[in-house]
C-alpha cells in the first residue's frame, strides 16, 4: 500500500502492493492542471471538505496510478472530511429513499441520480445539507482538474452523474467494465460505518480483474486485487473497453450493509473502441452456426427397443420409464413448454452423487455461509470456464468427445468423485441415442444431435449471464440434470424460493432495446411474476431433470449462487437440437391414440418391467 503524505500522516492510497511512498511535492505549481476545455461544473470547492494536502500530491498520485495493475486505478484514504461524511452517511440512512433492484448482474438497494439534488423544493434539500455540499464538491472544477491530474483522462465534461448504493446481506454486482457512453472515469466513496471499520470476511470487496494473457479484452476468471470499502476512502479508475473489469463482491456480513456514492466523470465523445466495451460484448450475437458443436443422435428418428430399454433402466427411475407416464408429460410440456421430472435417477445412483457433492463441498470449504475462495474445487478434472463478464463456473474434464477425459472421468468415477459420477451419467446415459428416443417418448420431438457438459456452480463465486450470443435462429431443447444439498425442510426452502440464487431464469431478449447503450438494466431484468416480466425460473432441486424447449429469441441464466446456499448446484447441462415439430403432428398424434390403446400399453410396460427387473438384479 502507497502511503500519501499530508499534514496529519492519515492519507493513504492503496493504488499497487508494496508502491514506494509518494514524495511530498515541493510548491504547488507542481501541480500539473487539467485542461479548462469541458471543465465547466459551475461548482467551487469550499475550504474543509477536501483534504488540500492530499491534492498536492496529484504528481506522486498520477504516477502510481499510471503504473498500477491489472490496470489504471488508485483508491486513497481520508480525502473528504471525516465529520461531514458521517453527516452524509446519516442523511442518505434517514432521508433517503433507495430502490431494491435484482437482475442477473446485481443485487442493490440504489437511489436516483444526485445530479437531481439541485431541483430539490426547500423542504427536502433542507433535509440534506451535507450530501449536496459532497456532491458540488465532486463536481466542482478544483476536483475535476484533481481528478483529471490523478488520471491523465483528459477534458471532462459538466455533467453529473452519481448515485447512492447500499449492498446489504448477499448484495453483489458481478465483473464488467463500466463501459456506458461518454464515462471516463468511474469512482466509489465508501460510507461504510465508521465505528465499526470493515474486515476481508465482511465482503464486499472492489475487485479488479487482469486479461488472460494473449487474449485481448477478455477478463481472467478471478480478480487479481481487491480493495476492502474503507470509510472514507475513494477508488476510482479509467474507463476502458474491455480493459476495466471488476465487480463487487458479495457482502457476506449480516449487520454491515456497504453504503457508498458512486459515479462517473464523462467525456465529451465515447472512449477508443468503445465497441470492446462487455456491454457491447453482451448484446453480440454469436458469430458461428452452433448446430455444428452438436454431435448426431444415433437413430434418433426410432422409437424405443428393448436395447434402449436395457440401458435405460440402468439409470432412469423405472417410474418415467412407464408409457402411462408419457402423456402426461407431454401433455404438461405441450402446454407450458417446460417439464420438470423429480427424482429422475434410480435412488441408489443419485444418493451416491448427492453424498459425492456433499462431500466436496464440505473438503473445500464451500456452503452454509463458508466464506469461498476461487481456487475452491479447482481439482480432479475441474478447471475454470469463463470469461466473468458472461459467466464463470468448473467444467468437469474435457468433455465425452475426449478420449482421455473420458477415461479420467471414469477413473474418477470408480473413485466416487461428484464430477466422475456426474460425467458417467452424461456419457453413458444424457449423450447416447436410447435418452433421445426417451425425450422423443417424453415431448414427441425427434432429437438430431446433442452437446452438453458436467458444471458445478459454488457458492460465493459462479454464475452465468443471460447475453445475444446464446440465441439462436432456431429452437434448441435444454435439459437439464441438477443436484444440490436440500436435504433438510431449510435447504430445500431456500433453492425453491430462490434466496440463494442457482436457478436457471430463461426471459425473452428485446434486441431493438439491447441495442441501445445503457439498455441493460431493460434487458436482464427479472421479475418473480412471468406473466409480467416473460421470465420462466426454474430452481434447483436434487436429481431433478429439467426439460425447457427454448425458442428463437430466449436467452437464459444461471443465477449468482450466495456463499449462503447448502452448497454448491452441480449439473449435467445438455443441448438437443429438435428437428422441426410440424414434420412430426401426425406422428405424435398417432402416439397419443397408441398410448390409449389397452393391450399395445399392457405390452410395453411388460417390456420395462422385464428389463427393470434384469437391471435389478444386475445393480
Amino acid at each position: 500500500m502507497a502511503s500519501v503524505p499530508s499534514a496529519d500522516a492519515m492519507a493513504a492510497v492503496d493504488a499497487v502492493a508494496g508502491e514506494p511512498p509518494a514524495k511530498k511535492l515541493k510548491s504547488e505549481a507542481d501541480v500539473p492542471k487539467a485542461p479548462k476545455a469541458g471543465v465547466a461544473g459551475g461548482y467551487h470547492l469550499e475550504a474543509g471538505i477536501v483534504s488540500e494536502a492530499v491534492m498536492a500530491t496529484a504528481p506522486a498520485l498520477n504516477q502510481s496510478y499510471q503504473s498500477a495493475e491489472p490496470y489504471k486505478h488508485c483508491a486513497i484514504r481520508d480525502l473528504f472530511n471525516a465529520d461531514l461524511l458521517k453527516q452524509v452517511r446519516e442523511e442518505i440512512i434517514n432521508n433517503v429513499n433507495a430502490t431494491y433492484k435484482e437482475t442477473d448482474l446485481f443485487k442493490v438497494f440504489q437511489t436516483g441520480d444526485l445530479g437531481n439534488l439541485d431541483s430539490l423544493d426547500p423542504e427536502a434539500a433542507a433535509k440534506l445539507p451535507a450530501l449536496m455540499k459532497l456532491k458540488r464538491a465532486l463536481y466542482s472544477d478544483e476536483f475535476r482538474t484533481f481528478v483529471t491530474a490523478v488520471t491523465g483522462c483528459g477534458d471532462l465534461s459538466p455533467r453529473t452523474d452519481c448515485s447512492c448504493n447500499v449492498y446489504a446481506y448477499g448484495g453483489h454486482l458481478l465483473c464488467h467494465d463500466d463501459v456506458i457512453a461518454n464515462r471516463r472515469v468511474s469512482y466509489i466513496i465508501y460510507l461504510t460505518d465508521p465505528d465499526d471499520p470493515w474486515v476481508a470476511a465482511d465482503g464486499g470487496a472492489l475487485e479488479l480483474y487482469p486479461l488472460v494473457e494473449g487474449q485481448e479484452h477478455t477478463p481472467a476468471p478471478a480478480p487479481s486485487l481487491c480493495h476492502l470499502p474503507y470509510f472514507n476512502s475513494m477508488a476510482f479508475f479509467t474507463v476502458t473497453p474491455g480493459v476495466s473489469f471488476h465487480s463487487v463482491q458479495e457482502v457476506f456480513s449480516s449487520d454491515k450493509p456497504r453504503l457508498s456514492i458512486s459515479g462517473w466523470y464523462h467525456a465529451e465523445r465515447p472512449p477508443e473502441q468503445a465497441d470492446k466495451a462487455s456491454l457491447r460484448q453482451l448484446q453480440m450475437r454469436a458469430g458461428e452456426d452452433a448446430a455444428a458443436r452438436h454431435q448426431p443422435v444415433e437413430g434418433g428418428s426410432a422409437s424405443l427397443s428393448d436395447d434402449d430399454l436395457a440401458l435405460l433402466v440402468r439409470f432412469v427411475n423405472p417410474v418415467y420409464l412407464s408409457e402411462a407416464s408419457w402423456p402426461k408429460i407431454r401433455e404438461r410440456f405441450a402446454a407450458e413448454g417446460s417439464v420438470q421430472l423429480h427424482n429422475f435417477l434410480k435412488k441408489d445412483l443419485a444418493e451416491k452423487i448427492v453424498a459425492a457433492c456433499i462431500s466436496e463441498d464440505k473438503a473445500d470449504g464451500l456452503g452454509s455461509k463458508q466464506l469461498p475462495t476461487y481456487s475452491a474445487g479447482l481439482r480432479d478434472g475441474w478447471e475454470h470456464v469463463g470469461p466473468p463478464h458472461k459467466q464463470r463456473y468448473l467444467k468437469h474434464g474435457g468433455g465425452a468427445a475426449d478420449a482421455a477425459a473420458a477415461a479420467a472421468a471414469g477413473a474418477a468415477a470408480a473413485a466416487g468423485s461428484a464430477g466422475g459420477l456426474l460425467s458417467r451419467v452424461l456419457r453413458e446415459l444424457l449423450a447416447s441415442g436410447s435418452f433421445g428416443r426417451l425425450l422423443k417418448a417424453f415431448t414427441s420431438i425427434t432429437m438430431l444431435g446433442q452437446t452438453g457438459e458436467v458444471r458445478r456452480f459454488r457458492p460465493g463465486l459462479d454464475y452465468t449471464v443471460a447475453h445475444y450470443g446464446i440465441l439462436t435462429t432456431d429452437p434448441r431443447l435444454d435439459v437439464v440434470l441438477t443436484f444440490v444439498d436440500d436435504a433438510t425442510d431449510e435447504a430445500a426452502s431456500a433453492w425453491q424460493a430462490g434466496e440463494v440464487g442457482g436457478f436457471e431464469a430463461y426471459l425473452l431478449a428485446d434486441e431493438e432495446e439491447g441495442k441501445e447503450a445503457g439498455g441493460a438494466a431493460e434487458v436482464y431484468r427479472v421479475n418473480a411474476d412471468s406473466e409480467e416480466s416473460g421470465v420462466l425460473n426454474v430452481n434447483a432441486a436434487a436429481n431433478t431433470l429439467n426439460l425447457v424447449l427454448r425458442d428463437e429469441g430466449l436467452m437464459k441464466f444461471v443465477k449468482y449462487v450466495s456463499f449462503a446456499a447448502p452448497g454448491s448446484r452441480w449439473d449435467i447441462a445438455m443441448e438437443y437440437l429438435p428437428e422441426d415439430d410440424s414434420d412430426d403432428e401426425e406422428e405424435a398424434e398417432g402416439q397419443e391414440e397408441g398410448s390409449k390403446g389397452g393391450e399395445k400399453e399392457e405390452e410395453g410396460e411388460g417390456k420395462v418391467r422385464e428389463a427393470a427387473e434384469a437391471a435389478a438384479a444386475t445393480d
